[in-house]
């Protein structure tokens, strides 16, 4: 799918890899939620489910995203 001519490649693709940083930061995040609530000695609480749910969705979102504006950039 080609581009339209009047979007500046150079910040698309700054936008391309603040997504992808995003993302994996994200689902990073989610994963030490994760591994914080399983760890502590009291029970799993629905806010860490909550944060778990926003972070690794969120991060997944930006990521996909991020990864399709890039494989557009690129051909």
């Amino acid at each position: 799918m080609m581009m339209p001519r009047y979007v500046d490649r150079s910040f698309a693709k700054m936008v391309a890899y603040k997504r992808i940083i995003t993302g994996t930061l994200g689902i990073i995040s989610g994963g030490i939620i994760t591994f914080v609530g399983f760890t502590q000695e009291r029970a799993f609480s629905p806010l860490f489910a909550i944060a778990i749910v926003i972070f690794v969705g969120g991060g997944g979102w930006a990521l996909r995203d991020g990864l399709r504006l890039r494989r557009e950039l690129s051909s």
